[in-house]
């Protein structure tokens, strides 16, 4: 007995459909690769696609990624170009469109901190000029900044950091000078004897105001408003980044022999 005719036409329906289908040429998948950039101020690389994943490293607003492989949980293993390190991180948080970090300024010396306090241990010296990228702040007027030359993440105060150097600097009365020596002593009037305003300390930051003829300069700290007067050998017009300058052992008082101290008081 032979099959009714419609059963016919949709047994050759399918068989031409699962013919056609064996001989159309397959789609290829989607290739990984590509450049990518991070949208988000801070992220992380991880060992495994997930947050239960192990930390292996930072990613920064702006940084460029190569995309290597992608997860269906939607998490992509990427290679970051400044670090070279492989890792997987949210794919979600990466745009094909190049992202440029808002960088802020630097306006005075200061010590780059592990945490939001004075008395956190240091992790570098940051100087007026540095730029910087903004992470977070708290309510106690501390500013989380990853630095762009060295790439260091760390806590400097809010005073310190400005969106424009020139507007931090205010109207400026003269150039910006630095502390050589490990100490030196800020004095109220231009000569040994007088009284001690403040130690300063190396790569301390200082605002020259005046200078005499006897080769003191009278200076202004930023960072803490102090004026006074020291002497201007013991200045550079950029921060000490080697060792500190020794300092000139001064000159014995009449009827007297010089100690020779080999780094005698902060004058």
């Amino acid at each position: 007995m032979r099959p009714p005719s419609s059963f016919r036409l949709i047994l050759l329906a399918a068989i031409v459909l699962i013919a056609g289908a064996a001989c159309a040429p397959q789609r290829p998948a989607a290739p990984e690769g590509g450049k990518y950039y991070v949208t988000t101020k801070i992220t992380y690389l991880r060992d495994s696609p997930g947050y239960q994943g192990n930390l292996l490293g930072q990613l920064y607003l702006g940084d460029q990624v190569e995309r290597l492989e992608s997860h269906a949980s939607g998490w992509w293993q990427v290679r970051s170009a400044r670090s070279g390190q492989i890792g997987w991180v949210q794919g979600e948080l990466l745009s094909p469109t190049p992202v440029r970090p808002v960088y802020f300024y630097v306006t005075r010396t200061a010590e780059l901190r592990e945490c939001a306090q004075e008395s956190c241990p240091s992790l570098q010296l940051v100087y007026r000029g540095d730029q910087v990228q903004k992470i977070e702040e708290n309510d106690r007027g501390w500013v989380r900044v990853l630095v762009t030359r060295s790439r260091t993440l760390g806590w400097l105060p809010g005073a310190a950091v400005s969106e424009q150097l020139e507007a931090a600097a205010g109207k400026a009365e003269g150039p910006y000078y630095y502390v050589a020596v490990r100490t030196l002593k800020l004095r109220q009037q231009p000569a040994l004897e007088a009284e001690v305003v403040k130690t300063l300390r190396l790569n301390d930051q200082l605002q020259k105001l005046e200078v005499n003829p006897t080769g003191w300069v009278k200076v202004r700290q930023p960072a803490s408003g102090a004026i006074g007067w020291v002497m201007g050998r013991y200045l550079e017009t950029l921060p000490v980044r080697w060792a500190p300058r020794l300092k000139q052992p001064a000159a014995p008082k009449p009827g007297k022999e010089r100690e020779g101290l080999p780094e005698p008081e902060a004058m």
